[in-house]
């Protein structure tokens, strides 16, 4: 895939919006609002069947999972968190945030955060 940081950062604020329109159309009907925060990271990670042979699962592993679930634990709903590589190889999007480094598990440094959109998260 050529691009595959902005394809993934367009994609993340492409849910939030899907999302959106579902929580007005869940609103009319009397319904409380979904709410989810995205994190976005890059790096290299391990792909393909893990587990037992009993229950083996198609799922990522690897440090940039972790971290992008460290930025989605962080974002509130409705926002896109990612990291610093992410937010330079999406092209430095003009509508980004950067927040102050932040600490994360399993980081010895604070880590540079950016927001992608709109930082209410709304």
């Amino acid at each position: 895939q050529e691009q595959p940081e902005l394809r993934a950062v367009r994609t993340a604020l492409e849910m939030i919006a899907a999302l959106d329109k579902l929580n007005r159309e869940r609103a009319e009907r009397g319904q409380f609002a979904i709410k989810i925060g995205i994190g976005v990271n890059t790096g290299p990670v391990t792909a393909g069947n893990i587990g037992h042979v009993r229950r083996l699962e198609y799922t990522v592993i690897g440090d940039a999972v972790n971290l992008a679930s460290r930025l989605a634990g962080l974002a509130s709903g409705g926002q896109v968190y990612c990291d610093e590589a992410t937010y330079l190889a999406a092209g430095s999007p003009a509508d980004a945030t950067e927040l102050p480094p932040t600490p994360v598990k399993g980081k010895a440094k604070p880590v540079a955060v950016y927001c992608i959109g709109e930082a209410d998260g709304g």
